[in-house]
């Protein structure tokens, strides 16, 4: 056995198994396509799900690919641990009803002893408990001896584990898991009792899923009439078995990073352990992070967007623990695309992407990571040695609510002071701001969840026959209709809204942005009006509302697009591609699509960017898009391979898979481009672009929202004699508006400032008279102070002058009004061992019917009840006394 590069590996394995009848297909994307079920792609197996359920449509029987996968229940594992990660990469090979049992242990156990050379003495196997078939296949075919052939329950040997017992229903069956024994000659563990084989020793390189069953509700496991092979190999794992290390890390796969980290920080790996955690776990995120934006997954705050965040953001955390105080990795993303790039071609592809999103969500992290570092270093340093932070959880949801500092965040540094956080008074506190709860990082365990595409396709339903590239109207027969459960239906009456497949269709179905048709459906039997069209697997699902008679399956009749809604879509449509490459032009390569809707009304483009565009900027990009409008170019549309395409300079959109023949769309030589939707003829069919708005959706990523068409022109019109009227009410020409309403908007500035002077509340006055009111409690200047008129900005000014004059000073001053109570509280930082001010104001505001909080120095709040007050007074007085200043 001798040490190999993953690279090498990775292409061995697949070369392996294309030598014994296997196709090579390449990685699905880490966004799963088709399957509700999955947050992320976690296994080779996902893709091939329909073909495991013998109703896929691919041409073959054995299938080999390396899968980038993800996963994160185990986050807090990541770089602690020697083997956990995120990202990883899975070397599969699948039978859907070919070989089984006998051929895939032989190849596997050919792959690792004869391929890559490992000693038999050094592996050893695990077998579901019932499986004889498998351990005699280890034993007599392969030669493995007993004792290195171990039987596990359930839980440990079948997929999904526990199906037996506990579900899910569906196709599932025993695993043998192939492990590298790191101490070969050692005696095996007792059988008798074990339940696992122990980790410091054993390493999991291989799993071999024996797909033979299908659960009933019952849970009775029968025979499945096409019995598959699904086996998962873990390339870091392997990589690091043949290099002889102790971690995944430090094989080839993530040494490029973990030096890049030295350089960065100025840290040495094998130096200091708690650092090796840092640089390890950021090596694995940056991987993940770049790999999911290059798949379209981009940071945001809600599905697997607020994952590739949190994922990020840990990263960076990590970042400034190691000192390393600028934004870094955005500026490691090329480092990714060296290494990933030749098995990975979207890494290289999209890297200009990587860096801009990437550096904008490290830029916004920075500000939330240092407001909220300094709110919560605060509060755990006013803590009583040895005291907890009590309520740690309202605390936390404060910091993730108003700063966006994560909680996981807070959480581990809490944890890394010994402290605990209040994770139910987080979660009440979240359900009673109604925030949205983070998504769920796993996936459903159910895999081959059934969805309408199945259900469709088992009744033997064809999928739809799309029309609408040539023509607008056609024939076609009602196939299904179906409830809005995806139930299928004998009829639909008038007024019922439903769901029907046709035989074909000339309405476009949602997708690549564009909004799905609408139109109508006429039979001698029904007319219904059609509101939106979208397919799945082939199938295209036409929502619409019967008007009159009864619809049918079987039942023919007239589909018809509407025409108007259709054109204009067109028109926008064609547009995106025209300003995507005017952005391009203006603003770098980096530029890339990043989302879009486009409907008839209007189109919304969003892109990568870092920055605001200046009105200069929207000016150009307007200019040009109207300058290749007024060229009147022809607009192509051709059916090409993915390779030519791309060779052609046909730019595929970001995130998105396609197959070996796309789609491809010209505009003159301006714009070229991968697209599926429909368009104008001619680019001067467009009439005139205008943009509307730019604006931020998240770090990294903007939006353009823009018109075209007539809808330009009748907005042009109505801002046009909005101006004129503006213009006639002032008695000046239209030319002298904006000079006139930029003056006039100077002098109301100029008014306010001399009214807010004149009424303002003399603070300095009020201060004397609180001078009087304050008296000496231990070490302490004590105040509770009734005062009127003050606003929240003044009361903060009397407060904060207090403080500094007073000190150290503790005090809380109430402002009554017909609206209710104003308070304020604030209190030395050398006083916070006794009191806090965020305390003072809870307090004192749960009396007066309302509520408040701030920080241990300042806080304010409002009360509802002003009859409460007396109350509240004597409350704040008593705890302010109590204190033991």
């Amino acid at each position: 056995m001798k040490p190999l590069p993953a690279a090498e590996i990775r292409e061995r394995f697949l070369k392996f198994f294309e030598e014994r009848g296997h196709a090579r297909m390449p990685s699905d994307s880490l966004v799963p396509s088709n399957d509700p079920t999955l947050l992320f792609t976690g296994a080779g197996m996902n893709q091939f799900k329909d073909m495991f359920l013998g109703k896929g449509a691919l041409p073959y029987k054995r299938v080999t690919t390396a899968q980038k996968c993800l996963r994160v229940p185990d986050l807090e594992n990541v770089g602690a641990t020697a083997r956990h990660h995120t990202f990883f990469e899975m070397l599969g090979n699948f039978s859907f009803g070919d070989y089984f049992k006998q051929d895939c242990i032989r190849w596997e156990w050919q792959f690792f002893t004869e391929e890559l050379g490992i000693r038999e003495e050094n592996l050893v196997v695990t077998v579901y408990q019932d499986d004889d078939e498998a351990a005699r296949i280890w034993q007599e075919e392969i030669g493995l001896d007993k004792a290195k052939i171990f039987r596990f329950g359930e839980k440990e040997n079948f997929w999904p584990a526990e199906a037996p017992s506990k579900g899910p229903n569906g196709p599932c069956g025993p695993c043998s898991e192939i492990y590298y024994d790191n101490s070969p000659g050692q005696a095996y563990p007792e059988q008798e009792g074990l339940t696992e084989l122990p980790e410091d020793r054993f390493t999991e390189i291989g799993n071999c899923v024996f797909t033979e069953f299908n659960r009933q509700e019952s849970g009775e496991l029968e025979p499945l009439p096409q019995k598959n092979i699904d086996v998962g190999l873990g390339l870091e794992r392997i990589t690091a078995v043949l290099a002889g290390v102790d971690t995944n890390f430090e094989t080839d796969l993530f040494r490029p990073f973990i030096a890049e980290l030295e350089k960065r920080s100025g840290k040495t790996y094998g130096k200091d352990p708690a650092d090796d955690v840092r640089l390890r776990r950021i090596s694995d995120h940056l991987r993940a992070v770049v790999f999911c934006i290059a798949d379209g997954a981009l940071p945001s705050n809600e599905g697997r967007g607020y994952v590739v965040r949190k994922i990020l953001r840990r990263a960076a955390r990590d970042g400034f623990d190691l000192g390393i105080e600028s934004a870094f990795l955005h500026e490691m993303v090329d480092l990714v695309a060296s290494v990933m790039g030749d098995a990975y071609p979207e890494v290289r592809e999209h890297a200009a992407q990587c860096r801009s999103i990437m550096k904008g969500e490290e830029q916004g992290f920075a500000q939330v990571y240092g407001q909220g570092m300094k709110r919560l270093e605060e509060a755990i340093g006013a803590l009583p040695s040895g005291e907890a932070l009590q309520e740690s959880g309202e605390f936390a949801f404060q910091l993730h609510d108003t700063h966006g500092f994560p909680v996981d965040i807070t959480r581990q540094i809490l944890a890394e002071r010994g402290l605990e956080l209040d994770e139910s008074g987080f979660n009440v506190a979240m359900e009673a701001q109604k925030t949205r709860a983070r998504a769920a990082s796993a996936t459903s365990e159910d895999v081959f969840a059934g969805h309408v595409g199945v259900s469709l396709r088992d009744s033997g339903i064809k999928a739809t026959g799309f029309v609408g590239y040539e023509e607008l109207t056609c024939t076609a027969q009602v196939m299904a209709i179906l409830d809005k459960k995806d139930k299928l239906l004998d009829r639909a009456e008038a007024g019922d809204r439903v769901r029907v497949v046709f035989d074909r269709s000339p309405c476009y179905a949602q997708g690549g942005g564009q909004l799905g048709d609408r139109g109508w459906f006429r039979s001698s039997a029904a007319q219904a009006a059609i509101s939106n069209t979208s397919s799945v697997d082939g199938f295209y699902l036409h929502e619409l509302e019967v008007r009159e008679g009864r619809l049918s399956p079987g039942q023919e009749g007239t589909l018809v697009v509407d025409e108007s809604a259709r054109r204009a879509t067109e028109k926008n449509h064609t547009a995106t591609h025209l300003l995507h490459a005017a952005l391009k032009n203006n603003l770098g390569t980096h530029v890339s699509q990043a989302g879009s809707e486009v409907a008839p009304e209007r189109l919304r483009f969003d892109y990568t960017h870092g920055e605001r565009l200046s009105n200069e900027q929207i000016a150009v990009i307007e200019d040009e898009v109207n300058g290749e409008i007024m060229r009147a170019k022809p607009v192509v549309a051709r059916i090409r391979g993915l390779l030519e395409a791309k060779e052609a300079g046909f730019v595929a959109m970001f995130g998105e898979k396609y197959g070996d023949q796309v789609r491809t769309l010209s505009v003159g030589e301006y714009s070229r481009e991968l697209c599926g939707g429909t368009h104008v003829g001619n680019s001067g069919m467009i009439g005139s672009f205008r943009i509307l708005s730019d604006s931020a959706i998240s770090a990294g990523t903007r939006r353009i929202e823009a018109i075209t068409g007539e809808v330009a022109a009748r907005v042009a019109r109505e801002e046009q004699r909005s101006l004129q009227g503006i213009a006639a009410a002032m008695k000046i020409p239209v030319s002298e508006v904006q000079k006139k309403v930029l003056d006039g908007l100077d002098e109301t500035k100029r008014l306010r400032r001399e009214l807010a002077k004149a009424t303002a509340a003399d603070v300095g006055a009020i201060l004397e008279d609180l001078r009087k009111s304050v008296r000496s409690v231990g070490e302490a200047q004590v105040l509770v102070l009734e005062v009127s008129g003050l606003e929240p900005r003044e009361l903060q000014d009397l407060l904060s002058r207090a403080s500094k004059s007073l000190a150290p000073f503790a005090g809380v001053v109430f402002v009554p009004s017909d609206a209710g109570v104003l308070v304020a509280a604030a209190v030395d930082p050398q006083l916070h061992g006794k009191l806090k001010a965020g305390d003072l104001v809870k307090a004192v505001t749960s009396v007066l019917g309302g509520g408040g909080g701030g920080r241990p120095e300042m806080a304010q709040g409002k009360g509802r009840d002003p009859s409460k007050l007396p109350e509240a007074k004597s409350l704040a007085e008593s705890m302010l006394l109590e204190a033991g200043f």
